[in-house]
C-alpha cells in the first residue's frame, strides 16, 4: 500500500506498534524500512535522553536504562527513509459487516448473510508491558455465527455479542483476558488485564518525545562548545546576548572547564590555563556573581540552556534594530524605532527576536499504554542495532521567534510573589542572581503547593509562552497545532517555533515579527485572559483546554506548570503591563 505522508505525521502518527487509519482501513506499524541515520551531538541527545529517563526512573521504571546511557550504550538516531517508508499491517483483522452486523476474523469473501460491506473493528486490546492484543470473539456454539449490535458509545463495555441465528446474547464487552506476558505493573487489581479501547485513543499509544536544540553543522557546536565554549556562553547570556559567544575570547575558568572535560586532572588544567593568561592569550575572568558560589549541578545547567540560546542563534538572528536600514521608509523606520520598543516594554519583554533557521530536533524515545506520565504508565523504548537505543526523530530548519523576558521585572515580581532575593545592582547581577537560585522543576515533576524560586520562573515563562501561541497562531493565520513551544527559563527566554506539521503558512512568523509585532504584543497584553469555564478552572490551578492547554506534542511539559494568575492575577507579571497600556 503506498501513501504519502510529511516526516512530522510520520514520526507522530506511524511509530512501531503504533495504529493508524490509512485508506479506510486500519492499519499497524510494523518497522521502519532501513530508517536513515541523522548526524547528531551524541553528548546533546546522551544528556537529554538520560535526563528524560531518570524522569521515568523516578516514577518506578528499571535503572537499568539510566544505568547503560551512563556506561556509553550505543544511541542510534534515525528518520524515515523517503524510498523505502515505513511497513504496516492490517491491525485488527476482524471485520464488522455493515449491513447485518455480523463478525468475521482473518480475510472474509462475503457474510453468512451474503453481503460484502466490510469494516474493521476499531477496538483493540493493551497491556502496560507495551503488548498490543486482537480482541477476541466469541461465537454462537450452535449456530457458529456471532454478531456485534449497533452501538454509538466508545465504551467497549457496552458492546454486545449475539447470535443473529437465535438471538442469544453470547458476550458483553470484549471479555477478562489476561496479557500473554503475566505481569501486573501497578497494584490495581486487574492490572494483568487487558484493557480494551479504540485503537486511536491516546491511552491505547502515547509517543514520549523531547525536543533538542540541534547545531546546524559541527562546526558550530564545535566552535561554541570546544575552548571554554559553555562557560563563554554563560558569560554571553548574563551579558543580555550582545554580539555573539563564538567572538568571545576565553577565560580562565572556561578553559580548565573544557580541560578537566576531556579528562585532564583539575590541577593540571588550572596550571595550563594560568600558563596561557600569564602569556597575555585569555581573556579577562568575567564576574557571573552568586552564580560563582552556586553549585556545580546549577552552573552546569545555568550553562547548557545558555548554549542551548547560542545554538539555537548562531545560524540566523534577526533584532528589532536590524530591521532599521537605509532604504527604509521613514513612516516604517517610526513603526520599528518607536512603536515596537514601546510594545515590547509594555509586554515586560527586554527583546523579541527572529530566527529564521531555528535547528530544532524533534525526538521520539518511546511510547506508553494506559497512561502518558511516570507514575501511571510503564515506559516501553524503542531497541536499535544490536539492542542499543532507538529514537526516532525529525531533524528541521524552521523559522521562530525568540521571546526574552525582562530579568529585571522577573526579578521584581519573584520578590513581590514572597521569595528572598538579595538587592541587585545591575542586570548582570539581576541574571546571574536568578540562574542561580531558580532550581527548575523536572518537566516530570508535580507542581507543589509551596513554590520555589524555579517553579515560579517555570510556570511564568511556559504559562507566558503558551498565551503566545494562542495570540501567535491568530496573527501568523494558522492552527495552533501549527507551532511548537522550546523553554529556557533559568536565562528568562522561550522560542515559539513552526512546526511543520501543522498547517503553516511559509513565514508567517516572520511577516508578524515585521509588520505586526506591536499589535501582537498589545494582543497578548490586553486581550480577554478570562477563562470562558471561570470560576471553576480559577478555583482548579488557573488553567484548563479552554483557556491554556495545548495539545500534544505542541506542549513539552504534559501542560503542567501553568497558571493564568501569574500572568493576569493581583500579583500577576502582565498584570502591572495592563495597567501601564491602560495609562
Amino acid at each position: 500500500m503506498r501513501d504519502q505522508r510529511s516526516g512530522s505525521q510520520i514520526l507522530y502518527g506511524l511509530l512501531p506498534e503504533q495504529t493508524a487509519d490509512l485508506k479506510g482501513g486500519i492499519w499497524k506499524t510494523v518497522e521502519w524500512k532501513n530508517p536513515i541515520t541523522i548526524d547528531v551531538e551524541d553528548s546533546l541527545v546522551r544528556r537529554r535522553l538520560i535526563d528524560e529517563m531518570q524522569g521515568w526512573v523516578n516514577g518506578g521504571l528499571d535503572p537499568s536504562a539510566v544505568n547503560a546511557l551512563l556506561a556509553g550504550d550505543h544511541i542510534e538516531v534515525v528518520s524515515v527513509n523517503r524510498n523505502q517508508g515505513v511497513k504496516v499491517e492490517r491491525f485488527p483483522e476482524i471485520w464488522v459487516c455493515r449491513l447485518c452486523r455480523r463478525v468475521e476474523t482473518g480475510k472474509p469473501k462475503k457474510c453468512r448473510g451474503g453481503h460484502d460491506r466490510w469494516e474493521q473493528l476499531h477496538f483493540v486490546g493493551y497491556h502496560e508491558c507495551g503488548r498490543l492484543e486482537t480482541p477476541f470473539v466469541p461465537r454462537c456454539r450452535e449456530h457458529n455465527d456471532v454478531r456485534m449490535r449497533h452501538q454509538s458509545s466508545m465504551d467497549a463495555s457496552r458492546i454486545i455479542f449475539d447470535c443473529p441465528v437465535c438471538e442469544k446474547v453470547i458476550q458483553r464487552g470484549l471479555g477478562n483476558r489476561t496479557c500473554p506476558c503475566g505481569r501486573a505493573y501497578s497494584e490495581h487489581k486487574n492490572a494483568k488485564l487487558l484493557t480494551f479501547n479504540v485503537h486511536r485513543a491516546a491511552v491505547v499509544y502515547s509517543p514520549q518525545t523531547f525536543m533538542l536544540i540541534n547545531p546546524p553543522s559541527r562546526e558550530k557546536m564545535r566552535r561554541i562548545t570546544e575552548s571554554g565554549g559553555p562557560r563563554r556562553a554563560l558569560t554571553w547570556a548574563l551579558g543580555g546576548f550582545v554580539g555573539s559567544p563564538e567572538m568571545l575570547r576565553p577565560t580562565e575558568s572556561s578553559i580548565v572547564d573544557d580541560l578537566e572535560a576531556k579528562g585532564i586532572p583539575r590541577e593540571l588544567a588550572e596550571k595550563m590555563a594560568a600558563l596561557a593568561s600569564s602569556e597575555g592569550h585569555l581573556a579577562p575572568e568575567e564576574d557571573i556573581g552568586e552564580l560563582a558560589q552556586a553549585s556545580g549541578p546549577m552552573i552546569e545547567a545555568a550553562q547548557r540552556e545558555a548554549v542551548d540560546i547560542a545554538l539555537a542563534t548562531s545560524d540566523s538572528h534577526t533584532r528589532i534594530s536590524d530591521l532599521i536600514t537605509p532604504e527604509t521608509p521613514e513612516k516604517t523606520r517610526l513603526l520599528f524605532s518607536g512603536d515596537y520598543p514601546v510594545a515590547v516594554q509594555r509586554a515586560g519583554l527586554a527583546a523579541v527576536d527572529l530566527v529564521d533557521r531555528f535547528p530544532v530536533l524533534k525526538a521520539v524515545y518511546g511510547f506508553t499504554r494506559g497512561g502518558m506520565v511516570p507514575g501511571s504508565a510503564r515506559l516501553s523504548r524503542f531497541h536499535g542495532k544490536g539492542g542499543g537505543y532507538r529514537v526516532y526523530a525529525d531533524l528541521q530548519q524552521a523559522e521562530a521567534l525568540m521571546f526574552r523576558l525582562d530579568p529585571t521585572e522577573v526579578y521584581e515580581w519573584l520578590r513581590y510573589r514572597g521569595h528572598a532575593l538579595p538587592t541587585v545592582h545591575n542586570e548582570r547581577e539581576t541574571r546571574a542572581t536568578i540562574a542561580a537560585r531558580a532550581g527548575i522543576p523536572s518537566r516530570f515533576d508535580e507542581p507543589t503547593d509551596k513554590a520555589s524560586i524555579g517553579q515560579d520562573l517555570l510556570t511564568l515563562t511556559h504559562s507566558y509562552a503558551h498565551r503566545v501561541v494562542r495570540q501567535l497562531a491568530v496573527f501568523a493565520g494558522v492552527d495552533r497545532e501549527g507551532l511548537g513551544e522550546y523553554l529556557v527559563p533559568r536565562h528568562c527566554t522561550f522560542f515559539v517555533f513552526a512546526a511543520t506539521r501543522g498547517d503553516f503558512v511559509l513565514g508567517g512568523l516572520q511577516a508578524v515579527f515585521e509588520n505586526d509585532l506591536h499589535s501582537f504584543l498589545s494582543a497578548v497584553v490586553t486581550a480577554e485572559s478570562r477563562c470562558p469555564l471561570d470560576p471553576a478552572c480559577s478555583r482548579n490551578n488557573g488553567a484548563c483546554h479552554a483557556c491554556m492547554h495545548l495539545g500534544e506534542p505542541v506542549c513539552d511539559h504534559f501542560n503542567r506548570y501553568l497558571d493564568r494568575k501569574v500572568l493576569f492575577g493581583p500579583d500577576g507579571f502582565l498584570a502591572a503591563q495592563r495597567l501601564r497600556s491602560a495609562s
